[in-house]
Order: C-alpha cells, then structure tokens, then sequence
C-alpha cells in the first residue's frame, strides 16, 4: 500500500513512522496505518466542515435575499441575479465575472434556478462575500456584514467570525485533497471548535449538536500513534 503512493506522500508517512518504530518492517507498517488513519481523519474533517458550509451558505442566502428585498434597496429576492446597492460590486462587478457563473450548474436539467446557482457556488465563493480583517467601514463587504449578516448572528464578531470561517475552509480544501492532515493535528483539533462556534453563531441548537457529536475528536483519539 505505501508503495503505491507518490515518493513524496510516501515519505511523509515514513518519516513519521521512523520517529515510532524501530524495525523496517514495523515503520512499513505504522507508515500504512497512518496513510489509512489520515484518510479516516480526513474523511470525518470533510463531513464536519460540510455541515457548516451547507449552514453558512444558507445563512448567507436568506440574509441577502432579505436585505436586497427590503428598503432602501427594494429589489427582489433574487440576489444573484439581480443585487442592489452595494451587493451589486460584488456580485456583478464592472470588471470580473458575476459570482452566479461559479455556480457549478452542469448537471441542472434545463435553466438552472437560484437554488441551483446557491448550491453550486464553493466555500470559497461564500467566504468571498465576507469582509476581511482590515477592511474598512465604507467596504461593500462590511456594510452588507453589518447591515445583512450582523444582525442575525448571535456573536457578531466579524474578524472571529471570518478567520474562523477562513480557517475552516482551508483544512476542508486539504481533507478533500487528502492532504497529509496527520503533520498538523493542531490544526485539526481547533477545527472542531471553530465549527461549532461558527454553528452557534448562526443557530445555536446547530451548533450545540455539532458540539456533542464530536466525530473530528473522537477520530484523533484513534491515531495510530496513541
């Protein structure tokens, strides 16, 4: 099994086994039950980290579908589409391409709706929409958090709120990938409670179960290193 990885994934497995195991056949071995046990961890990261982009992505959704409808702005629902004041610099920028055309909508039957375009749209498409750590008051992306989002979080703390979002997205991307998750548990661990607190931010009893289920800690617990 651990033959048949690339050199350098390979490597990484036996270079951390080396550290535990002192006989060549025992480092093969502890090399392929880390490569099985990363897969594992990566696969519990991937369904943790799903449920909260599923949740933000929603949460997004109706708070700008809410905020593009009522007054001053007096649009419609169909915030991708057709955004008003300053959601429309970020939606359908002069110079760019409008955030619905990342929405991957190949496998719609006929003429995708805005459900479809919402669903198709990345982590990081929806990370985007929010404002980064220095971004000043008159930002299009921090008038919508303080007018859209801001109101309908129970912790509106927008740099907690984006950095953990951000850091979520990240190791998502790495699990996904099946990227070597086992050389940085650290950052493993914190992303359980960075899910759980972005969850209570946008509905508490959400993030209370996603609290409880525990599946990243339970999987760490299991590290064949232990």
């Amino acid at each position: 099994m651990v033959d048949a990885l690339p050199r350098p994934r390979r490597q990484t497995y036996l270079d951390i086994a080396k550290k535990h195991a002192e006989t060549e056949q025992r480092i093969i071995i502890l090399a392929a039950d880390l490569y099985l046990w990363n897969g594992y961890l990566a696969s519990v990261v991937d369904r943790m980290t799903g449920e909260v982009e599923v949740l933000l992505r929603n949460f997004i959704d109706r708070a700008l579908a809410q905020w593009n409808s009522k007054s001053p702005q007096n649009g419609s629902p169909e915030w991708l589409t057709n955004p008003e004041g300053k959601l429309k610099e970020l939606v359908i920028p002069s110079e760019g391409t409008a955030l619905k055309e990342y929405g991957h909508t190949q496998t719609v039957g006929g003429i995708p709706t805005h459900d479809d375009y919402v669903a198709g749209l990345t982590f990081g498409n929806w990370v985007h929409l929010l404002p980064k750590k220095h971004a000043r008051e008159n930002n299009a992306r921090v008038i919508l958090w303080n007018e859209a989002f801001a109101p309908h979080l129970n912790s509106p703390d927008r740099v907690d709120f984006q950095q953990r979002v951000m850091a979520v997205k990240d190791i998502r991307n790495r699990a996904t990938h099946r990227r070597p998750l086992i050389k940085d548990t650290d950052a493993v661990s914190r992303t359980h409670q960075d899910c759980v607190t972005i969850a209570k931010a946008i509905n508490e009893d959400l993030g209370i179960w996603l609290r409880n289920e525990k599946w990243i800690p339970q999987a760490l617990k299991q590290s064949p290193l232990l």
